[in-house]
């Protein structure tokens, strides 16, 4: 990491009031949870065109319940056993200073673990749980997310039916006395969630620094916020491994690195 860059972005952070703080799957990564687009990620494995989106998911369930299983336990089970690591952590301990919004593409909860309080999913929680008209029902826990972990785990021992397989996840998807209700996660040709989304672009138009962790800048239109920052000649902090996407202040390194070292420099 270039020491002039890093002098530069904590005199950013310093002089910032009000801060928008993107983050994309690599933040949480580093707790455990796999991204999906890098060489090793979900969708190698589980191709998005058949399992990204609601209508592909139930036409796979029906012909293949077992495959469906073992890729919804692979999203599942490493964000039943995340927990906050220290660039969450980092995060929250900036609102003690400063106006912060976490803009996240992330549906872990990870953020609001570690503390912080203005969190904007604009891709939706896997712990909200939704009817038709996307109003909340429900709130998952994580301890329940261990325990359907724990049965599909138990299930994919035997064979696997569709019956099987909608039982298992009855708490979270399927149909009640309410209607069809569902975690509220944005899959692809969905609508991204709200108000999230909505309080997220008043968030890049106001804030007086971005601070960009984790994301490839590849999935539309979460991807256009650092843009909207960027056109208003916002200053703006990238911290990735790899480089700079949006031509900001760039911090190579792992976020749970980089950023702790980089909050305490600014306090």
């Amino acid at each position: 990491m270039d020491d002039q860059s890093f002098r530069d972005a904590t005199e950013c952070l310093v002089k910032a009031r009000r801060i928008c703080v993107f983050t994309g799957a690599g933040i949480s990564a580093e707790s455990g949870i796999p991204t999906f687009r890098d060489d090793a990620g979900l969708w190698r494995e589980y191709p998005p065109e058949r399992f990204a989106h609601w209508r592909g998911l139930v036409s796979e369930a029906w012909r293949n319940p077992s495959l469906v299983a073992r890729f919804i336990l692979a999203v599942l089970e490493p964000i039943a056993h995340a927990r906050p690591n220290a660039a969450h952590q980092a995060i929250a301990q900036l609102e003690q200073n400063k106006i912060v919004t976490v803009v996240t593409q992330n549906i872990d909860h990870l953020h609001q673990e570690a503390g912080s309080v203005r969190v904007r999913e604009v891709h939706g929680s896997l712990f909200k749980i939704i009817d038709k008209q996307r109003k909340i029902i429900r709130k998952l826990t994580r301890a329940e997310l261990v325990q359907m972990v724990t049965e599909l785990q138990a299930m994919l021992q035997h064979q696997v039916s569709i019956v099987k397989l909608l039982r298992s996840f009855r708490n979270i998807l399927g149909l009640s006395w309410r209607g069809v209700h569902r975690p509220s996660i944005v899959l692809f040709n969905d609508a991204m969630a709200e108000p999230d989304w909505s309080q997220a672009h008043e968030d890049a138009e106001t804030c007086d620094l971005m601070i960009v962790i984790g994301t490839s800048a590849q999935v539309f239109p979460a991807c256009t916020l650092p843009i909207q920052a960027k056109l208003r000649r916002v200053p703006m902090i990238e911290i990735n491994p790899g480089p700079a996407e949006f031509s900001g202040l760039w911090l190579q390194g792992k976020a749970a690195e980089v950023l702790p070292r980089l909050v305490q420099a600014a306090a």
